[in-house]
């Protein structure tokens, strides 16, 4: 599909910072009582700090997530769509009946592959609902394999990008964090007409980018995983001092976060490709 086209993510019309970073403790869950920052993994809620306070949109077609049943809950950032969107996401742990009432007329699948249509180059008039797995590159094939549903449904994709995602995987920087590829999937549909109505989509994963950026820039001797993207962390504003000698390059900092969420992501296509 050709060469990926990185993204500015400075450029997404959503301001997180300043309502986000008025929450600084840890809390317990209004519904499950779970130790949680922002919002809930189990119950998909925002703490009683956040209520009112986030963004809320409503999406052109459904979306399903579908959970491996082995992924951890705390590392997926497809939950970041079910906070903003809750009337029109739905999150869903994976079983081979889990999809037996859906409708694979209206339906799509996003996944990638030769008989993938380009969202961008369709009517996506159409489709009611979009299906997105959410797992390894080996679990995504697995949930395949075992789901006549998922075989059955017509298959989407979207343009290649570089993601921002800031966690290390051992693949190439075309697989996108969930969340990128549902944000994505949305903005695509909209084609040339799009004026950043799903930017709220990716509200939690700017943050969590802009924190990381901040945290490594204002502190240069930090070693950012150098196995990851060249110049992942951006030093404009924080230009790296000549004389701080830094970390071995085998080596990795860990900035102390005081947030599951900074665990996050699978990527769109799978993390460990066989």
């Amino acid at each position: 599909m050709g060469s990926p086209d990185s993204y500015d993510i400075h450029a997404l019309e959503v301001s997180p910072q300043l309502v986000l970073d008025t929450c600084k403790e840890r809390v317990s869950c209004g519904f499950c009582g779970k130790s949680v920052k922002f919002f809930c993994y189990y119950c998909y809620k925002p703490v009683a700090g956040l209520e009112g306070r986030l963004p809320q949109i409503r999406l052109p077609f459904k979306l399903d997530v579908v959970k491996h049943p082995n992924e951890l809950d705390g590392k997926s950032t497809a939950v970041h769509a079910k906070i903003v969107a809750p009337q029109d996401v739905d999150i869903i742990t994976f079983t081979d009946t889990c999809l037996d009432g859906v409708d694979v007329q209206t339906t799509a699948l996003l996944f990638p592959g030769p008989d993938a249509q380009d969202v961008a180059e369709m009517d996506m008039t159409s489709i009611e609902r979009v299906v997105v797995i959410d797992g390894t590159w080996s679990q995504a094939k697995a949930m395949m394999r075992n789901c006549s549903q998922l075989q059955r449904m017509q298959k989407v994709t979207i343009k290649p990008r570089r993601t921002r995602f800031w966690r290390f995987q051992n693949v190439d920087d075309q697989y996108l964090a969930t969340i990128e590829a549902i944000y994505f999937l949305y903005r695509d549909s909209v084609g040339s007409n799009y004026n950043g109505e799903y930017d709220a989509l990716m509200y939690f994963y700017k943050y969590f980018y802009e924190h990381i950026q901040s945290e490594y820039a204002s502190q240069p001797e930090r070693c950012f995983n150098h196995r990851h993207q060249k110049n992942y962390i951006e030093y404009d504003s924080a230009a790296p001092n000549p004389n701080v000698r830094l970390a071995k390059p085998d080596t990795v900092a860990k900035v102390n976060y005081d947030f599951d969420d900074l665990e996050l992501g699978n990527m769109f296509g799978g993390a460990d490709p066989e």
